[in-house]
């Protein structure tokens, strides 16, 4: 099962990334008022499926998942996360830019501390962890393999100019583990939610 433990997103967040998506795909089509292009060289996440992903597992063998839940609810005993949106920015060279994000700002450091009580869970369930440090931030978009170097020119030029959106103030109170369904409807099934509620 192929799996990432991540934070939900707030409703106002999905609706200021919609807008940066609106914003985008107008400046990326129709640079000077009129379309000059019908592909924008970009494939967007759906609003729904926007999360700020903790660790991301990959495949992972299904007879390890009690443990992993167990071994989350002992270690995420808290979370309160203070966080807000930052400036859209880009992974890759400047100029093969791979994916567009948005960035994150806020208490940062609890982020940090939420992120190494995770991968404590993770090593103790036996899931091994790379030393990839953790950069907040949420994926809006993948740059096309496709798209040409005008197209890559285009999007680099457009996220220089976008304007960071309101910095909507978020509380994070949970984490959870998703599980991700491949094929050509990306499904997430949330597995667990941390710290577990108390009954």
């Amino acid at each position: 099962m192929r799996l990432f433990v991540a934070i939900e997103l707030p409703e106002a967040w999905r609706v200021e990334a919609t807008a940066a998506r609106r914003w985008l795909l107008d400046r990326l089509l129709h640079p000077s008022g009129e379309a000059v292009d019908d592909q924008p060289g970009l494939r967007f996440t759906s609003p729904e499926r926007l999360h700020l992903t903790l660790r991301f597992l990959g495949e992972v063998d299904e007879a390890v998942l009690p443990a992993l839940q167990q071994q989350l609810a002992g270690e995420v005993v808290a979370v309160d996360v203070a966080l807000e949106l930052a400036a859209l920015g880009t992974f890759g060279s400047r100029g093969r830019p791979r994916v567009v994000w948005l960035g994150l700002g806020g208490d940062l450091d609890s982020l940090q501390a939420i992120r190494a009580a995770v991968d404590r869970a993770l090593v103790a369930a036996g899931v091994a962890v790379d030393d990839q440090p953790l950069r907040p931030h949420i994926t809006l978009a993948r740059v096309d393999r496709r798209a040409t170097p005008g197209q890559r020119r285009a999007i680099r030029a457009a996220i220089e100019e976008i304007e960071a959106p309101a910095s909507a103030r978020f509380v994070a109170r949970e984490v959870v583990l998703v599980r991700s369904h491949l094929g050509r409807d990306v499904r997430y099934e949330v597995l667990g939610r941390y710290p577990r509620a108390s009954i």
